[in-house]
């Protein structure tokens, strides 16, 4: 469990991890270029590959003759001293020389829960400074260049280049049919991808049996429009409200459970404690394909204080933090109403994916967040 909470003005600040004058992706909420802002990822039109939006999972380093690249004990002191995995941008230290990971570095200078631990080295306790960070360019530079084995398709490459191996080159990464946009459900191996082509029906129905296809599609489609706008008109309140959360990697040992709720972070907001559970949810029951898609979904739980009788109403959304692997499914719990009697929202999806890499992404490698949380006057009408 893992207890975070960052001042509004710094957390607000750094949504946006670098900016640019030169415009970006998200209109007038971000003018920021890089690709690790969580809102330039967030406001897509409401495109969302679920296939093609896979967690970022290291591979045992091997040497070209598939022999390790360093030995066990070697290889522990690359991993970050916070999370535990191995980092896989920027990398960070304190003056001691202890690493710690782009993620959970900036959890550490700017989680006010931590108290006395704020701004610390999480193995030694040396000080560590959010506006003078400490980068260890060496070691980034060791783990960018070991050669590594995609465990996919046994391709043997740099560390640097695996990211991109696995979204445009890996023949055993999951795509879909190139059909899927008018309703073909197909995904699998980009290996057999030629051999459904040839087989696919789609290019061959007529407008009107496609229309039936694409009505669900669009009004999908629609909806995640609206969800995003409203997302935006959220950004813009006054009474926003934005906390950093980390759902720590859950590891072999900690076993997650399917089909319920865990609680894997407490955070404070709007003078009330909180406490964020997680679900990893398993495929349908009937749902045959050879590959089935699991899910992650959340819901908060508050806390409310023994003298408080009145309702509590709040709007909040959870959404990929600037260091996520993954981007979120949208999501907005709109105007819920908490009181003695209902301590808990709702349960939403974030995450849709095959089984396999939901649990790389909850066990391995954990989840960066950033819950954007306002509050109504309960005095105002809704």
């Amino acid at each position: 469990m893992e207890l975070s909470e960052s001042s509004e003005e710094e957390d607000a600040e750094d949504a946006c991890p670098s900016k640019s004058s030169s415009g970006g992706g998200c209109g007038n909420i971000c003018e920021c270029t890089d690709e690790r802002c969580c809102l330039c990822r967030l406001f897509d039109k409401g495109d969302y590959d679920d296939i093609g939006n896979v967690p970022f999972f290291g591979v045992i380093p091997t040497d070209v003759e598939g022999s390790p690249f360093l030995d066990a004990t070697i290889r522990q002191e690359f991993h970050c001293n916070r999370c535990g995995t191995i980092p896989v941008g920027r990398i960070y230290q304190c003056h001691k020389g202890h690493l710690i990971c782009e993620g959970c570095h900036q959890v550490q200078v700017l989680d006010k829960m931590l108290f006395q631990a704020l701004g610390t080295c999480p193995k030694c306790s040396a000080r560590m400074y959010r506006h003078a960070p400490n980068r260890n360019i060496i070691a980034e530079r060791i783990l960018s260049e070991m050669k590594m084995t995609c465990e996919y398709c046994g391709a043997k490459m740099v560390r640097a280049a695996l990211r991109s191996h696995f979204h445009s080159e890996c023949q055993g990464r999951l795509v879909s049919c190139k059909y899927k946009r008018i309703g073909c459900p197909w995904y699998g191996p980009a290996s057999e991808i030629a051999a459904h082509d040839e087989t696919c029906e789609f290019p061959g129905k007529t407008g009107a049996e496609l229309m039936e296809y694409l009505r669900p599609i669009q009004a999908e489609r629609d909806a995640r429009l609206q969800i995003l706008a409203k997302i935006e008109d959220t950004l813009l309140r006054s009474q926003l409200t934005v906390r950093l959360l980390h759902v720590l990697p859950q590891g072999p040992i900690r076993k997650f459970p399917h089909n319920e709720f865990v609680l894997v972070n407490e955070f404070r907001t709007h003078f009330m404690k909180w406490s964020l559970l997680i679900m990893w949810q398993s495929p349908a029951a009937d749902d045959d394909h050879p590959q089935p898609m699991g899910s992650l979904h959340f819901r908060l739980k508050i806390e409310r204080p023994e003298n408080s009788s009145s309702s509590l109403v709040f709007t909040y959304a959870l959404v990929h933090g600037s260091h996520s692997e993954v981007a979120f499914l949208p999501n907005l719990c709109d105007r819920i109403e908490f009181s003695s009697n209902q301590l808990l929202g709702p349960p939403v999806m974030i995450y849709r994916h095959t089984m396999s890499h939901c649990k790389k992404l909850l066990i391995d490698r954990g989840i960066y967040a950033r819950l954007l949380i306002t509050r109504h006057d309960s005095r105002l009408p809704l």
